[in-house]
């Protein structure tokens, strides 16, 4: 016999449910697959019996909303949140849809120093549950008619096309969580994302991209935080270039198994007077010919007590340009919710930096 929420009346599933494939969740309660299939299919698609995290913090800009889920701390320290960012997009035909940016860690240890997550350091990997949690909750938040503003888009009647781990930390840092996570968003019972709608971000952890080629995904999109195209300035803004070069990146890349219809991006994220001339540009072109790809531009986000700024719009011009002439494919993100924190780079909790951070699982 199942468990009732004493308020709603609904069978409460088990908590596991939600970081697990249908197989595994018939194997954790001893049954078979068929026996559970539908229980789970309610479970996943509709939410029916689910206890998901608190909102403990949403902020709305225009379209734009970022909400903060409570998540498990350590007994005496800081309460911790992920933070997750719902983006409404749209096309020139007008058809609208939404992007949501999931968090896969708690803070990140990957010290880039143009990121406000970074100032928090590692505070905790997220489970796969934790994951899946912000998709959940999203879902929830676009049937409000205050927040779904954008229709639902062809076959994704949630409203939301793509899942971008974006959010804070390094996903291939905390790879096995995030497959396990991207399994539950894909599975065929339970909540059916397309794989080919999901893009997992990277700032070039090229043991993490090993192991992620080795999963047999090639729909699966892949982002690299380029940033900069030498080693001299790469590794003084990303740190682990010291240890993962250029070179070494470019090489696998080249060895990963990108389908044959499919598209690296490169996000460059341009520092006024730091990463953004027209040479760098010239390096941009140079450092990315032989790999299928698009450079995305993504100028600075002002962040806290930042030392960098956000270049002119001729000077973002320009570099574009530069990579056009290099016959490079180029786009330029135009960042939304920079002023509620919660744009690219933005991510991070002030509070927890302060307060001090407590690394751990």
């Amino acid at each position: 016999m199942r468990d009732v929420d004493s308020c709603t009346g609904h069978a409460l599933v088990s908590p596991d449910i939600v970081g697990l494939t249908v197989v595994e969740y018939a194997a954790a309660r001893r049954t078979s697959t068929q026996a559970i299939r539908d229980e789970y299919r309610r479970a996943l698609r509709t939410g029916e019996g689910l206890a998901l995290p608190r909102i403990v913090r949403r902020e709305q800009e225009d379209a734009v909303v970022k909400f903060c889920l409570e998540a498990r701390g350590v007994p005496g320290g800081p309460g911790l949140e992920t933070e997750s960012v719902i983006i409404p997009m749209s096309n020139f035909h007008g058809t609208t849809w939404n992007t949501l940016c999931v968090s896969s860690q708690v803070g990140c240890r990957m010290g880039c120093t143009f990121c406000e997550t970074a100032r928090m350091g590692l505070v905790r990997n997220l489970s796969a549950a934790e994951i899946v949690s912000q998709f959940l909750v999203a879902r929830d938040l676009l049937a409000e008619p205050d927040v779904g503003r954008a229709a639902p888009y062809r076959y994704f009647a949630s409203g939301m096309r793509n899942i971008v781990f974006m959010g804070m930390g390094e996903p291939l840092d905390n790879l096995d969580e995030v497959a396990q996570a991207i399994r539950v968003l894909c599975e065929p019972n339970g909540i059916a994302f397309p794989m080919s709608q999901i893009t997992v971000s990277t700032v070039g952890r090229i043991d993490g991209l090993r192991r992620l080629g080795e999963l047999g995904w090639p729909n699966l999109r892949l982002a690299i935080s380029l940033i900069a195209p030498n080693d001299e300035l790469r590794s003084r803004l990303v740190p682990i270039n010291k240890a993962m070069p250029l070179a070494d990146l470019h090489r696998a890349l080249r060895e990963y198994p990108l389908p044959a219809r499919g598209l690296f991006v490169f996000e460059y994220v341009l520092l006024k007077g730091v990463n953004d001339s027209v040479e760098h540009a010239r390096q941009v072109a140079a450092w990315s010919r032989g790999l299928r790809g698009v450079v995305n531009l993504i100028p600075y986000n002002p962040q806290r007590d930042a030392a960098y700024e956000t270049p002119a719009l001729e000077t973002i011009l320009a570099f574009m340009a530069e990579l056009r002439r290099h016959h490079v494919f180029v786009k330029w993100r135009h960042s939304r919710g920079c002023d509620m924190m919660g744009a690219c780079g933005q991510l991070g909790n002030p509070a927890l930096r302060a307060g001090g951070s407590t690394r751990g699982d």
